[in-house]
């Protein structure tokens, strides 16, 4: 997977790269380029900007450094091998952090009922460790 940058080439030979995902817009005035978008203001002269291209970027996500087994039994997803005294959070491929109600077993379980999570990918992080999970 990969992302598209807008990368600014300046006359002093430097660059400057935009990720497209910040959508900016691109304003060109009398005598100066402004770049704008909701997160980033950039002003530029006119004539320190050469000219614009785009390129990708690597967004490929590395493989989990630990794998945590899991089962799926009577509607809950059972991660087994995870103490009580583990932090375990759940996350969306997207990095944000999903709101759910984990219960720990005797055995070293934690059950996470799958009603209160929708379709897709999940990342489970127990102690910094990250493994991945879909639900269907």
């Amino acid at each position: 997977m990969s992302s598209q940058i807008l990368v600014l080439h300046h006359a002093d030979g430097s660059t400057t790269d935009v990720e497209l995902y910040l959508m900016p817009r691109v304003n060109f005035e009398a005598d100066k380029v402004l770049i704008t978008s909701t997160i980033l203001d950039m002003e530029y002269p006119k004539e320190n900007i050469l000219r614009f291209t785009y390129k990708s970027k690597d967004t490929k996500i590395n493989a989990p450094k630990a794998n945590v087994k899991y089962s799926t039994e009577n509607g809950q997803l059972v991660f087994h091998g995870v103490k009580s005294t583990d932090k375990v959070a759940v996350y969306t491929v997207n990095g944000i952090r999903v709101p759910v109600q984990l219960t720990h077993t005797a055995g070293n379980d934690v059950v996470l009922p799958l009603v209160s999570v929708p379709s897709g990918v999940y990342l489970l992080n127990v102690n910094g460790k990250t493994s991945k999970f879909t639900k269907p």
